[in-house]
Formats: structure tokens, C-alpha cells, sequence
């Protein structure tokens, strides 16, 4: 219930966000102009991710980042940052496809700091159970671009499963992850 009524408050946060958003310069279909720029960047991650079980564990990955073509403010970035991970610990195995627009600031030249909302898919295959389920996230992000070419970076990020019975008393697959970055912008 709890993950129902976040659901529909941070939909509602974002539609209302987004009718605003018209009157203050947003930059709504932003992919179709003709001076919008993808900037993509291809990155591999590693990290540590902390499910509520209490166990931890390394995670590994790959993601694509680029503006997003759906939305840009009149200051700053939105990133759209597409993620494939995987976590292997014990006798469970979880992976996971992420979208995460992040609002972007630059405060240094290269150096950048963001945040912001996410969906997920999340595969869980244990021992006791196999099972798919849904997920939100919240997450934090810093970028430096090191050269025009070389990207490092770092995210950490809480992830909100459907509440799927996993077997025994475990029920969702809520988590925590931090993980650097390293990539290629193209």
C-alpha cells in the first residue's frame, strides 16, 4: 500500500511539475529541436548493493546516459540514464534495468552533481523463489568530464521493489547501491 501511494504522489508531483513547467521556459520535445544535442556517454559500472535482508554484495553493469529528448529546463541538464546491473551473492542472483532522468547542475567546469527519480525491472532468482518484479528509485549522482572523451563518475541510489514474496519472510527486493563509474563520452 505504502508503494502505492508513493507511486501515485510522485506522479502526481511530476504531472503538476511538468504543467508548470511550460510557463517557465522548460523545453518540452526537446529531441525535436534543432539544436538539441545528445551528448551520449557509455559507461560500466561497479558497486556494492545492500538488499533488506541485510546481505551485501558487489554489482557490475553497464550504462548509457545522454540528455534527455523528452524534457530540458533553461538552466542545467536532464540526463536520461539508462542502467543494466547485476548482483550475485550467496544463492541469489538479481538483475536489473533502470531509467533515471537526472536533473544535472555543473559546478565546476566538467564537475557536475544530480539527482532524481527512476523506474526499474528487477529479476530475482534465489534459491527458494524466482520472480520479476517492478521498482522505483531515488538516487544522487556526480560526473566529471576528465577530457572531451573520458567520463568518471558516481551514484548511490535507494531501490523500492513491489512487495513479491521471495520465499521464507523476505517479501520485495528493496535495496541500496553506490557505484563508480568510468566511461566514454561520445
Amino acid at each position: 500500500m505504502k508503494k502505492k501511494v508513493l507511486a501515485i504522489t510522485v506522479g502526481s508531483l511530476l504531472l503538476s511539475m511538468g504543467i508548470s513547467a511550460e510557463d517557465k521556459g522548460w523545453n518540452w520535445f526537446a529531441g525535436a529541436d534543432d539544436d538539441y544535442v545528445m551528448e551520449p556517454t557509455a559507461s560500466l559500472l561497479v558497486g556494492s548493493m545492500s538488499p533488506k535482508d541485510g546481505s551485501s554484495g558487489s554489482i557490475t553493469g553497464i550504462e548509457l546516459s545522454f540528455n534527455c529528448p523528452l524534457l530540458q529546463p533553461p538552466t542545467n541538464k536532464i540526463r536520461q540514464q539508462i542502467s543494466y546491473a547485476q548482483y550475485d551473492e550467496g544463492e541469489t542472483e538479481v538483475t536489473s534495468i533502470e531509467i533515471n532522468p537526472h536533473y544535472v547542475a555543473e559546478i565546476s567546469p566538467g564537475l557536475f552533481i544530480g539527482g532524481g527519480p527512476g523506474l526499474g525491472y528487477v529479476s530475482v532468482d534465489s534459491a527458494a523463489k524466482d520472480t520479476n518484479m517492478f521498482a522505483l528509485q531515488l538516487g544522487g549522482s556526480v560526473h566529471y568530464n576528465v577530457s572531451d572523451a573520458l567520463f568518471l563518475g558516481g551514484e548511490a541510489r535507494y531501490q523500492l521493489t513491489e512487495d513479491e514474496n521471495l520465499g521464507g519472510s523476505m517479501q520485495g527486493m528493496d535495496n541500496w547501491r553506490v557505484a563508480l563509474k568510468a566511461g566514454v563520452n561520445f
